[in-house]
C-alpha cells in the first residue's frame, strides 16, 4: 500500500497520511495510460461517426471526407496500442487485485492452467459461468505469462468480499468485445486504403463508423463499472469497506443535486453549440476573405 502506514497508538490505524503518495501508487501509470486512450479513441470515433452519418445522409463533399478521416485516424490508430495497455492492465489487476480477477473472469474454482472464458454468464447460486467458450490455460497465460499458473477463484473468498460477479463479468465482456471490434474495423479501414487509396464510403462501412462512436462511449462507461464495481466491497483493499466510508454530513444531497445540474446543463450548451455548427451552411470557399484572385470571375457581357 502507498499513501499511508498502518501503525500508531492503535491497532490497525493509518497514520502518516500522504495524498500525493495515494494518487501516484502503482496503479497509476497503467490505469491513466488506459483511461486517456480509451478518451482520445471516443472522443475521435465520436466525431467520425457524425462525418459518417451526414455522408449516409448524402454529404459526399471533401468537408465531410476530411473530418470523416481525421475522426478515424486519431480513434482508430489507438485501438492496437489500448489493447496492449488492456493486456498490462489485467497482468497488474491480476498481481494486486486477485479477486476482482477471478470476478471479470468468472472463475470460481482456484485452478493451475485456469480458462480463459469468453462470453459466458456467472450464476452465483451455483458457483459457475455457464455457456462460455473456453480456452485451457488461457487465463493463467494473459494474467501471469504462465499457463500453469495458479489463479484464484472466487470459491476461496467469503460471499460478503466477494463483488458483483455477473455485473463485473458482464460489463468486462462488453468493454473486450467491443474494443476488438474497433480494432477489426481500423484492420478494414487500413486495408481499404492500402488497396484502393482511399478510405471507404460504402454503406456498410459508413453504418459501421456510425455505431462505432456510441459504441466507444459504451466501453467506457462498461470499464467504469469494472474498475468500481470490481474492487467491492473495499475502497481501501483489505483495510476499509465501502460501506464504512458514507459520510453522515447533512446538505450531501444538494451537493449531488448541484453536481448533477451543473454538468446537465454543461452537456445541454455543448449539444446545442455543437448542434448549430452542424446546420451552419458552409460558405463557398472566396465567397468571404479571399484573395481576390481565388474568387470567381463574373462574365461581362457588352
Amino acid at each position: 500500500m502507498t499513501g499511508y502506514r498502518a501503525g500508531g497508538t492503535q491497532q490497525g490505524a493509518v497514520v502518516d497520511v500522504d495524498p500525493i503518495g495515494a494518487m501516484l501508487n502503482p496503479s497509476t501509470p497503467v490505469m491513466t495510460t488506459h483511461m486517456l486512450l480509451a478518451a482520445y479513441m471516443a472522443t475521435g470515433l465520436g466525431v467520425a461517426a457524425v462525418y459518417a452519418l451526414g455522408m449516409l445522409r448524402g454529404r459526399r463533399d471533401t468537408y465531410h471526407r476530411r473530418g470523416l478521416a481525421l475522426g478515424l485516424v486519431v480513434g482508430l490508430s489507438l485501438a492496437p496500442v489500448q489493447v496492449v495497455v488492456g493486456d498490462w492492465a489485467a497482468r497488474h489487476v491480476a498481481d494486486t487485485q486477485p479477486v476482482k480477477l477471478a470476478a471479470l473472469e468468472g472463475q470460481w474454482e482456484t485452478e493451475a492452467r485456469a480458462r480463459l472464458r469468453i462470453g459466458g454468464i456467472p450464476i452465483p447460486s451455483r458457483e459457475e459461468t455457464r455457456f462460455a467458450i473456453q480456452i485451457p490455460g488461457g487465463l493463467s497465460w494473459l494474467a501471469y505469462g504462465d499457463p500453469n499458473a495458479v489463479v484464484e477463484g472466487l470459491k476461496d473468498v467469503p460471499p460478503e468480499d466477494r463483488p458483483n460477479t455477473v455485473l463485473v463479468h458482464l460489463s468486462f465482456q462488453v468493454m473486450v468485445a467491443i474494443g476488438f471490434g474497433l480494432l477489426a474495423l481500423g484492420a478494414w479501414t487500413l486495408v481499404a486504403r492500402v488497396r484502393r487509396r482511399r478510405l471507404p464510403d460504402g454503406r456498410w462501412f459508413l453504418h459501421a463508423v456510425v455505431a462505432a462512436g456510441p459504441a466507444a462511449f459504451l466501453a467506457i462507461e462498461a470499464g467504469w463499472i469494472v474498475t468500481e464495481v470490481g474492487r467491492q466491497p473495499w475502497v481501501v483493499q483489505d483495510l476499509m469497506r465501502t460501506a464504512e466510508t458514507v459520510t453522515t454530513r447533512p446538505g450531501v444531497s444538494w451537493h449531488l443535486v448541484g453536481t448533477i445540474l451543473v454538468y446537465a446543463l454543461l452537456g445541454t450548451a455543448c449539444s446545442w453549440l455543437l448542434l448549430r455548427l452542424a446546420r451552419r451552411p458552409r460558405e463557398p470557399v472566396g465567397a468571404r476573405g479571399a484573395p481576390d484572385a481565388e474568387r470567381p470571375v463574373a462574365s461581362v457581357t457588352r
